[in-house]
């Protein structure tokens, strides 16, 4: 295998005009101070947690909960922005204002971030395509080892009373929203954001099947840490 300062030497040359105008890699590497191996893995990161596109967001504007729409949009515009996706962060920037200003554009400003929310996921797909083997693969749909990994943490984290937690939360609401539904991560989200990490633990257990274990075989916790 390449070094990893090598492994990806014309990886803003490899895409097309299309692709290059969803994201600029170059800005993207800059902000990671030339560090391409983790801006690849950045790369792969996006494409894994914004699988499902803008569902997440969709699904929870449609159930009125502003408040979540909120997270979303907000990671959505810190993680195009730090991939140098200059078009979706604009987007998401103008559907996250939308949200907190209550302007009534909303759902116009959301079917506008859909298809530039595409645009980037087709990008770093062909982005990765042709990187050498075992440095950045096309990254997958979220997959059921994937989302235990994701839960795990998360369980960790809350039965430490750690709050990293809220962190997590919001970086991977996207994932989260899907794993857990919306009312359900809005109630994780609500209970730990009070730094009510007990209640924040309850509330995954019953988002799971009453069972944080069985979500690929991670084993619940009450709020000391301790299996149960």
């Amino acid at each position: 295998m390449a070094p990893a300062d090598q492994s990806d030497p014309n990886l803003a040359l490899r895409a097309d005009d299309v692709t290059r105008a969803a994201v600029d890699t170059i800005d993207g590497i800059e902000r990671v101070m030339g560090d391409r191996e983790l801006y690849v893995r950045m790369l792969r990161r996006f494409r894994s947690d914004y699988a499902h596109g803008a569902a997440p967001a969709r699904a929870a504007l449609a159930h009125a909960d502003i408040d979540l729409a909120h997270r979303i949009a907000h990671t959505v515009k810190g993680a195009s922005g730090m991939i140098g996706a200059r078009p979706l962060h604009e987007q998401a920037s103008a559907l996250e204002r939308a949200l907190r200003t209550a302007s009534g554009d909303e759902q116009a400003e959301l079917d506008a971030l859909e298809p530039k929310l595409q645009e980037v996921l087709r990008a770093i797909d062909i982005l990765l395509s042709d990187s050498p083997p075992g440095s950045a693969p096309p990254a997958p749909v979220r997959s059921l080892p994937q989302d235990a990994e994701l839960l795990a943490e998360l369980v960790d984290l809350l039965a430490s009373g750690d709050g990293a937690a809220v962190d997590l939360l919001e970086e991977s609401a996207a994932s989260l929203t899907a794993i857990l539904g919306v009312h359900r991560l809005r109630e994780v989200a609500a209970a730990a954001n009070e730094f009510d990490f007990e209640g924040a633990l309850r509330a995954l257990r019953q988002g799971v099947g009453g069972d944080v274990g069985s979500a690929g075989g991670i084993e619940a916790a009450d709020g000391t840490g301790r299996p149960v």
